[in-house]
């Protein structure tokens, strides 16, 4: 299941938010005045569920591990529903999962995680039992949700070089920092945060902050960054063909880049082609600010043909809490 169809699948938290949206279009000319209702509106749909994966008064369970080699060009499949998803770099082409489940008052053992193999890559998937659920490859996800499970899952991955990340939760932060390839990144509650050597990207999010840094973009694809109540921003190497467009209800504009800003009160537009055009980048939000930055190209990485000799590694810890929204 692609990033697209999951968060269609959750439609339901979306159009929650997506209803707030509309009163803050709804009021038009008034929506500078009415700003902020409509970001506390959000704020309370965010509040509404719990992102402390790894508080105090929350149990662990037995931690969850795997290792697997992974060639270049593959892709990793990443798939949960309440928790976090922390991607970093490896030292080695072998991909490292560390899986922390936590709980509250639910059986800690009632999440199952599940693994699928293919010729194109690794699925991972959190996986609610007792619940209509299916985690298969090419990173087929279905599930009916957790049906009022405080169960969390914390994923902790290092991920090798020249690997696709395709990594979507439901209530929690997604951060990817160190990838070299193209990555997508879901989540309706929490944070994306993405960094890679050589996109594209896809971000996404309803409640939280949505940044993607692109040191290169050689490969095919546009770059999506969108939420809906936080700020979106992109970091483009110097040098980038792309048509850009960004547009903000009610937030500013910014960019590093020679783009035209245009509109005022409530609505602002981010236009312009660089260099010879071509790929699209488009960024949105709503209550939010837009800002393009440049930041410095790196040589692109030769391919990587064969796994690297390098010493093994076990999985680093799971990084700090995710800050509530």
């Amino acid at each position: 299941m692609t990033g697209k169809e999951f968060i269609t699948r959750w439609r339901t938290e979306i159009v929650r938010g997506v209803l707030i949206l509309g009163v803050v279009f709804g009021i038009g000319m008034f929506v500078v005045s009415m700003v902020g209702r409509g970001k506390a509106a959000l704020s309370d749909f965010g509040h509404q569920f719990d992102t402390n994966f790894l508080g105090a008064d929350r149990t662990h369970g037995q931690p969850w591990m795997y290792a697997k080699p992974l060639a270049p060009d593959h892709t990793l499949w990443l798939r949960n529903i309440n928790g976090s998803i922390t991607v970093t770099q490896s030292d080695a082409q072998t991909v490292e999962i560390h899986a922390e489940r936590t709980y509250k008052h639910s059986p800690g053992d009632s999440v199952q995680i599940v693994t699928a193999e293919s010729n194109s890559g690794l699925t991972i998937c959190a996986v609610w039992r007792g619940r209509s659920s299916a985690c298969g490859p090419e990173g087929h996800f279905t599930s009916e949700g957790n049906h009022g499970s405080d169960v969390a899952v914390v994923f902790d991955v290092k991920l090798p070089r020249g690997v696709r990340l395709d990594a979507s939760t439901v209530n929690g932060d997604v951060s990817v920092d160190g990838a070299s390839a193209a990555v997508d990144a879901v989540t309706v509650n929490g944070d994306v945060t993405v960094e890679t050597a050589n996109g594209p990207v896809t971000v996404t999010t309803v409640n939280g902050d949505a940044h993607a840094t692109m040191r290169a973009l050689s490969g095919p694809g546009d770059v999506k960054v969108s939420t809906v109540h936080g700020d979106a921003q992109v970091d483009l190497p110097s040098g980038v063909d792309a048509v850009v467009d960004g547009h903000t209800v009610a937030g500013d504009i910014s960019s590093e880049f020679p783009l035209t800003v245009t509109g005022k009160f409530a609505s602002h537009s981010l236009t312009g082609t660089l260099g010879k055009g071509g790929r699209q980048i488009h960024i949105t939000t709503v209550t939010g600010d837009v800002d393009v930055r440049e930041v410095g190209a790196t040589p692109e990485a030769a391919p990587v043909t064969a796994p690297v000799p390098v010493p093994h590694h076990p999985p680093r810890p799971v990084r700090g809490t995710p800050r509530p929204r």
